[in-house]
């Protein structure tokens, strides 16, 4: 069953807000200083969750900015990951947290574009 895209992008924000937040928190727990590059995700997530309403009305201008969004953190967290992969980085919070936001990422264009696609046969 394919999840409608805006319950999906509801999810997708409060993942990347909680994701963002733990790794802010994380480091600065454990290193005691503040990264904020780790509030990336949280942003991007800010940045979505209001456009659920958006992409629940059918609004082809916020869905499609929706998807961008989605496509630009999810390349930019692919190439960070493959940037930082070192055997230190393996297993580390900061692996753990790019993988889940990058696969996140993915997932969420996936049913986007299955919703895009089912909208258009339709009607």
């Amino acid at each position: 069953m394919i999840h409608t895209p805006h319950k999906v992008n509801f999810g997708y924000a409060l993942l990347l807000i909680a994701l963002g937040l733990f790794g802010f928190m994380a480091r600065y727990l454990e290193v005691g200083d503040i990264q904020i590059t780790s509030l990336i995700p949280a942003f991007f997530g800010i940045i979505l969750l209001p456009m659920t309403n958006g992409i629940k009305a059918e609004n082809t201008i916020i869905a499609h900015i929706a998807v961008v969004l989605t496509l630009i953190l999810g390349v930019m967290i692919t190439y960070m990951f493959f940037k930082n992969f070192t055997s230190e980085f393996v297993g580390s919070r900061k692996f753990y947290i790019f993988l889940i936001s990058g696969l996140a990422s993915f997932i969420a264009l996936g049913i986007y574009v299955a919703g895009f696609i089912h909208k258009k046969k339709n009607g």
